[in-house]
């Protein structure tokens, strides 16, 4: 199929880049399954992450990859062939990617904090001062810089901080997203959107209320996106917001605003029925209160619980199974809430994990 959209422009600006290596990869060596294994692998396939392991489920075979994930709650990502679950490693900005079939575990020092599907098997993120690096997890080259980026002056002024760092969020067959992060140390920060298409880098600027902490997942169009961030009021307290925005148009909705005298907002999807959930967390400000967290879903009058119990994670209904994350003990207000992840297929209940901070599954079949 003919590349459209940005995907085209990289596609040719990486045949005529030398590739340059980002650290040394540790791939080992592919395993084979045997007959017995190929069909006990055959089922829905999902993956989650624990503090310390990303793991894939494919029917009935889970497969392990270590890892120190620590405070992020992101959500595990898939490649859009679905074909290797990825996620970042917090404290050495290495990324970890976990083969579907060939259980494959590969570690890219990559110097980031997110990473986004591309296409195909190929996974990017951002390299400072300015490029979209990429690694296709199928093939046998190292990480190497796919395209050149100037980021133009952001239409939101700055106000009182300076630049530090950005980072992909978000990526479709038209546009990736990139957020660039104003910082005056501490907690307090703004998020500047910029959407790279094929032939034009568009600065889209600042949405009210998307400050800190944001993320975002594409939605079915190929050109709208789903925001989650948090404006903060103090360092204990701040207001969890959610939008969409059109990266073509550059439109803003603002969906309605979350409940809770503080709260956080963060890992949205929306899927492709049109609906959109998030996960949240809220707060009284006080010294030690405890954090409340479960996942709501857009509604007529707001939001609404997607479970009739909190859930730390959700995924959309697969067939006939149901995959989510239900909550434990209230946890501190800065602290990363986990949950049992469940399993329900019929009128049956099965607990596959515990200690679990995020779920994600493949947006195409997986053979």
């Amino acid at each position: 199929m003919k590349a459209s959209g940005w995907l085209a422009r990289i596609a040719v600006f990486g045949v005529a880049l030398a590739v340059a290596g980002c650290g040394e990869v540790d791939r080992p060596a592919l395993p084979r399954l045997t007959p017995a294994e190929e069909q006990a692998a055959k089922g829905a396939v999902f993956a989650y992450r624990t503090d310390a392991e990303l793991a894939v489920v494919r029917g009935t075979e889970t497969v392990r990859a270590p890892g120190s994930f620590g405070y992020s709650s992101g959500p595990v990502s898939f490649t859009r062939d679905g074909q290797y679950a990825f996620a970042v490693e917090t404290s050495s900005k290495t990324l970890v990617a976990l083969g579907v079939r060939d259980r494959s575990v590969t570690r890219i020092p990559c110097d980031c904090t997110d990473a986004v599907a591309l296409r195909g098997s190929v996974i990017g993120w951002w390299r400072e001062p300015g490029q979209i690096m990429s690694m296709d997890l199928a093939g046998t080259e190292p990480a190497g810089p796919e395209r050149e980026i100037v980021l133009p002056d952001s239409p939101s002024p700055l106000t009182g901080g300076t630049w530090d760092g950005a980072k992909l969020v978000a990526a479709t067959d038209e546009f990736v997203l990139l957020a660039r992060v104003e910082s005056r140390g501490l907690w307090w920060e703004k998020s500047h959107l910029y959407a790279i298409g094929a032939d034009a880098i568009l600065p889209l600027g600042r949405v009210p209320g998307i400050d800190a902490g944001l993320s975002a997942a594409a939605g079915p169009d190929g050109h709208t996106f789903v925001l989650a961030g948090a404006t903060a009021r103090s360092a204990t307290c701040g207001s969890g917001n959610v939008a969409t925005i059109d990266a073509a148009t550059n439109g803003v909705l603002a969906l309605p605003t979350l409940p809770g005298e503080c709260s956080a907002a963060y890992s949205p999807r929306w899927s492709t029925d049109g609906s959109i959930t998030i996960a949240t967390r809220k707060w009284a400000d006080l010294a030690g209160a405890p954090s409340t967290v479960d996942r709501l879903q857009s509604a007529a009058q707001g939001w609404a619980p997607v479970r009739e119990y909190p859930v730390v994670d959700m995924l959309p209904r697969a067939q006939e199974s149901m995959i989510e994350v239900v909550a434990g003990e209230p946890t501190d207000a800065r602290g990363t809430p986990h949950g049992v992840l469940v399993v329900h297929k019929g009128d049956a209940r099965e607990e596959v994990a515990q200690q679990v901070v995020s779920l994600g599954a493949p947006t195409t079949a997986t053979r």
